[in-house]
């Protein structure tokens, strides 16, 4: 049920007024409160939205997954949703975080994951455009993200962006980090380091997902210079792979490679399935399968099996 039927439902039943406290799941909106019909509302957008979900909070008993969607424009969150952060101060009950669609300033994401000491799982499906990471006092890192909070089960398509370049491996390993599935662009030297870190920090991994984006940039990533030679990747363990699956394969050079890096690693993979891009041509896919024929991929495991297929197309 929206959070705007419940709380109105919760006028009309005794019963429910008291029971919708108990909702394990909240999922905020920016449509959950009406606006002015002129364009210069952008600020007063926010501190209603705010001023809502922290009203909310305060007659809620503290939910478990806590979900904050735009819907209808770009919902940033900035210093009108401190409230929010002191009452997550008070001792948060948040084991599953996502923003979707909602721009998340560096400082403020910060603050919430280190807020919610229970989390396990954190989602940003969207938001990646709000998250700057720029140099300075202001600097937010890979590293630091993990740094305030310990994932327990999913990472689910989070992309991060950062300056300063990255350690080889994360100070603390994620132990407990089993699925990870990942916006992924290659044509970025910064991003491929920091998904190397994650997974070479992530030894129990067992399934393995990338969406790849950012095809405009295929031009920079022909020229793009980097060595995913396994053998220069010897503390790279997956021994629990087994399945690894990847979107808009557009067959360049450092995704293939990244391809046969993950093979040569994992003993006990059994599938690989990667789905093309809609622009590799036919022409293009047959050369790609004859190349594969000709040199087959090394692979850790001698029962893994690599399909590759065409996108479906809408009938």
């Amino acid at each position: 049920m929206p959070l705007r039927d419940a709380l109105r439902t919760s006028v009309l039943s005794k019963k429910w007024r008291y029971t919708w406290r108990s909702m394990p799941k909240l999922t905020f909106t920016d449509d959950m409160v009406k606006l002015p019909s002129n364009q210069c509302c952008g600020q007063l957008m926010k501190y209603k939205v705010a001023y809502a979900i922290f009203h909310v909070l305060l007659l809620h008993n503290g939910p478990i997954i806590l979900e904050f969607r735009s819907l209808v424009g770009h919902l940033r969150l900035d210093s009108e949703f401190a409230p929010i952060i002191s009452y997550l101060e008070r001792g948060s009950k948040v084991k599953r975080l996502t923003f979707f669609r909602v721009k998340v300033p560096p400082q403020m994401l910060q603050q919430f994951l280190s807020k919610c000491p229970l989390l396990e799982y954190l989602c940003l499906i969207g938001s990646q455009n709000g998250l700057d990471f720029v140099a300075g006092e202001t600097k937010f890192t890979f590293v630091d993200l993990f740094s305030v909070c310990a994932f327990d089960s999913d990472f689910g398509y989070l992309k991060v962006l950062h300056e300063g370049g990255m350690p080889h491996k994360l100070p603390d390993s994620l132990v407990h980090l089993k699925y990870l599935f990942l916006d992924v662009c290659m044509a970025e030297k910064n991003e491929i380091s920091a998904l190397l870190c994650m997974i070479m920090s992530s030894s129990l991994l067992e399934k393995i997902g990338f969406l790849m984006c950012d095809n405009e940039k295929l031009d920079h990533l022909e020229t793009l210079e980097m060595n995913l030679d396994p053998q220069d990747y010897p503390d790279m363990k997956l021994d629990h792979l087994v399945s690894l699956w990847i979107e808009d394969f557009s067959n360049l050079r450092l995704e293939m490679e990244f391809v046969k890096l993950i093979m040569a690693k994992s003993p006990v993979l059994k599938k690989v399935r990667i789905v093309l891009d809609g622009n590799v041509s036919v022409d293009e896919e047959l050369e790609m399968l004859r190349d594969l024929v000709l040199h087959p991929i090394p692979r850790a495991s001698p029962s893994a099996k690599l399909a590759i297929v065409r996108p479906k197309t809408s009938s």
